[in-house]
């Protein structure tokens, strides 16, 4: 089976209007959506996959996942942004990606703005940068990681292999 991995550095905003230039977005919604195909978004491509951003205003994004996207509220925090570096995640105990990760497993992370659910049953992971945000959603066919799994060393390799291991399974 096909599937999409949406990958990401940059802004919420130049991603949407690249996608948009492409035409992608609604072929990427009609694949994800209508035809079950497997998607994995990856920072931005988590991002994007959200219902709105608010990188560079206020931005329309795919609308794949319930989710919005600010940025991180550091205030009183002493923390720097973007959050750069390896941070442990809590996995959800019945998430597909994380089969095999280990609770507290480290991951690696480059980003100043994050997803917040409205529906906290797609979030498979966890991770304190100043508070608690989504590090990963899971929803059927959709998946996504704050983290950058291909950074993230022998923890990414499984996220990666999990969702391959999801793509071959044909589910």
């Amino acid at each position: 089976m096909d599937a999409i991995i949406l990958p990401g550095v940059g802004a919420f905003g130049q991603g949407m209007e690249n996608l948009t230039a492409a035409g992608f977005v609604e072929a990427i919604r009609r694949e994800v959506l209508e035809k079950g195909k497997p998607l994995l978004g990856i920072c931005l491509g988590m991002h994007l996959i959200g219902e709105i951003g608010y990188e560079g205003g206020v931005i329309q994004g795919l609308n794949l996942l319930p989710m919005t996207v600010p940025r991180f509220n550091t205030a009183g925090c002493g923390v720097r942004l973007p959050h750069i570096g390896w941070n442990s995640v809590d996995v959800m105990p019945s998430s597909r990606l994380f089969k095999g990760v280990p609770q507290g497993g480290d991951f690696y992370f480059a980003h100043s703005y994050h997803v917040v659910c409205e529906d906290d049953s797609i979030v498979s992971a966890r991770c304190d940068y100043c508070y608690s945000f989504v590090a990963a959603v899971e929803r059927e066919n959709i998946f996504a990681t704050q983290f950058h799994p291909e950074k993230s060393q022998r923890y990414g390799l499984r996220v990666l292999e999990n969702f391959l291991g999801y793509c071959e399974a044909g589910v």
